[in-house]
């Protein structure tokens, strides 16, 4: 589900997003929850967000009316994994974004979180794992091959 996070907000829209998408995708997740979201929600604390849970096809009757099937596009990506909490997940931002600049790519204003292992699985953060992508212009992109 897509949303505009209004400048401001508290982390409740995501905790709501999450709460629609399970109640849509039932038992029949087959992949971790993610979203993709606009660099200005975390520099600007508001923006664009899509929070998603992969779960198979079609929607139940009586699922939310705030979710909707999508498919995300494939977009090349630099990647981390985040290990522990997310009060510092900010720091693995910075380290793709490094990398990011120091190679010459160029961002297309998005990044994407995979909740590999999160709140949801676990209430240890320090086993929580996040993959941490910064989407790249595909133009810039370049193999490591």
């Amino acid at each position: 589900m897509s949303l505009d996070v209004p400048p401001g907000a508290d982390l409740s829209w995501y905790d709501a997003a999450m709460n629609d998408l399970d109640a849509a995708a039932g038992r029949r997740p087959v992949l971790p929850p993610g979203g993709r979201y606009e660099h200005d929600l975390f520099t600007e604390g508001h923006g664009r967000a899509t929070v998603y849970l992969p779960a198979e096809v079609p929607l139940p009757p009586g699922a939310p009316a705030t979710v909707k099937p999508l498919q995300l596009p494939q977009r090349p990506a630099a990647v981390a994994t985040h290990c522990g909490p997310h009060d510092d997940l900010d720091l693995t931002y910075g380290a793709v974004g490094s990398f990011v600049a120091r190679n010459g790519l160029r961002s297309q204003n998005l990044v994407e979180e995979i909740y590999l292992v999160g709140p949801r699985d676990t209430d240890r953060p320090d086993r929580w794992r996040t993959l941490a992508a910064w989407l790249i212009d595909p133009g810039t992109s370049r193999s490591t091959t």
